[in-house]
């Protein structure tokens, strides 16, 4: 059984490779055309929408189509190169499991990226419709304007809600679909206080002006939290990657001692454990370190 598990896993992989080097070429991204077939049947699969908003929002070369058969081809030749040099059943499992973890965080750190350029924009933004509103046109119009004056990223993603607006949609419902694509705390904030002034009455410029500030105001708290916290960022970085550069100098200071180590079941054990432990480890730091402000 072991002498065939190495053809099936090229087999396999050759397999997903051809596949995933297909849908990159088929499955780029079609502006104001149809979705194609292979973007499509990721939205039918379960988390399938959320993957594929954050791929988009990534801003990757390919859609989520192509990402996904991506991954998964990379899930195959990382599972053979771990069979081939390890010999163990549990070593491409958990290369393969490896290979989805870097994909999540892949998309999680370029979904933070995406939402940090768009809070970035948002004092601007806020100060501009105030402006427009103050001027006399409506909360409508202000949005309009907006869509066109804004860059990227946020210049398109309002942009959406013009056009929905365009189509008849209720101001309250494109706003509150904006905030529901893009969910950073600002823009939520931004978007509620722009709904309970609207409800309420009042002098909407003036409200908006004043959210323009109280946004540059937290965003330079969170520079100044981000700045403070940069040391304790750094020790996440260097717990997850001094093990790993001990099992390099390890292995290249005796050859063959991690194969021989992971070779019967207390050295998976103790590798599945540190692994476990690390992850943990990463995780705390990060959560102590998030800033929140």
């Amino acid at each position: 059984m072991g002498s065939l598990a190495a053809p099936v896993l090229a087999a396999a992989a050759a397999i997903t490779t051809v596949g995933a080097a297909r849908a990159v070429m088929m499955a780029t991204p079609r502006r104001g055309g149809a979705a194609p077939s292979a973007d499509a049947m990721v939205l039918v699969v379960p988390g399938g929408r959320a993957m594929a908003a954050r791929v988009s929002r990534a801003g990757l070369p390919v859609g989520p189509g192509a990402f996904a058969a991506g991954v998964a081809g990379a899930m195959a030749l990382v599972a053979l190169v771990a069979w081939v040099a390890l010999r163990r059943p549990e070593a491409p499992v958990a290369a393969a499991l490896g290979v989805i973890l870097a994909a999540r965080a892949l998309l999680a750190g370029a979904d933070r990226r995406y939402l940090h350029r768009v809070a970035q924009q948002l004092p601007a933004v806020s100060q501009l419709m105030g402006g427009a509103v103050a001027a006399g046109l409506s909360l409508s119009q202000a949005i309009h304007r907006a869509a066109r004056d804004t860059a990227e990223p946020l210049g398109p993603e309002i942009g959406r809600v013009a056009a929905e607006l365009d189509l008849g949609a209720r101001v309250d419902d494109a706003l509150t679909r904006l905030s529901e694509r893009l969910p950073d705390p600002d823009l939520s904030v931004l978007v509620t206080a722009i709904l309970v002034q609207r409800r309420t009455g009042g002098d909407l410029a003036r409200a908006l002006r004043a959210m323009a500030v109280r946004l540059e105001e937290r965003g330079r708290l969170a520079r100044e939290i981000r700045g403070a916290t940069a040391q304790a960022r750094a020790t996440a970085w260097m717990v997850a990657g001094l093990p790993l550069l001990g099992a390099a100098l390890a292995e290249s200071a005796s050859p063959g001692m991690l194969a021989r180590a992971l070779g019967h079941g207390p050295g998976v054990a103790i590798l599945a454990a540190s692994v476990a432990l690390q992850v943990v480890g990463i995780m705390l730091i990060r959560r102590i370190a998030a800033v929140r402000p």
